[in-house]
């Protein structure tokens, strides 16, 4: 998915903070559902469409996803 947009105007469409944008780069840090349909906001393009251009060996760990109060195990 090429958007020839910069970090930064995808900072500003998101309204993310740069440390959480080079966290999510990193995987430092789990994404949370509503940081991710900003990005896809700021992207232009829905859920679906974001996801269907992850790679097919892309496989997440039910552990990386956050949901507030829930718990696993």
């Amino acid at each position: 998915m090429k958007k020839n947009m910069t970090q930064e105007q995808l900072i500003e469409k998101a309204k993310l903070t740069r440390s959480q944008l080079y966290y999510i780069e990193a995987d430092r840090r789990g994404i949370h559902l509503t940081t991710l349909f900003a990005i896809c906001n700021g992207l232009g393009v829905s859920l679906v469409e974001f996801v269907s251009y992850l790679d097919d060996s892309f496989t997440p760990s039910i552990s990386s996803i956050e949901a507030p109060g829930a718990t696993i195990g």
